[in-house]
């Protein structure tokens, strides 16, 4: 029961971060988190924000998102990259 009720906090906070961003103040916004789970996968997600006005007074916002999987053993480290911007 308390991993479903984890589960759906972590799922409405994820959307709610992804409507965040749109609602910030112009700027450079960066958020760097690091995980590793039971069978000792380290996790590390380094995500990059900027918001700024166009030359035509609207809003963007581009959002850089890197993440690293590195499982225990040698040579497998996984990178990920993305590029999302909205307007």
């Amino acid at each position: 029961m308390t991993s479903k009720y984890f589960l759906a906090v972590l799922a409405v906070s994820t959307i709610g971060l992804g409507a965040c961003s749109s609602t910030l103040p112009p700027g450079h916004y960066e958020d760097k988190t690091t995980s590793t789970n039971a069978h000792g996968t380290k996790t590390t997600t380094a995500k990059e924000t900027d918001v700024y006005y166009d030359e035509n007074g609207r809003k963007q916002v581009r959002t850089e998102t890197e993440t690293t999987r590195d499982p225990k053993g040698l040579f497998n480290k996984q990178t990920t990259k993305t590029v999302r911007s909205t307007n």
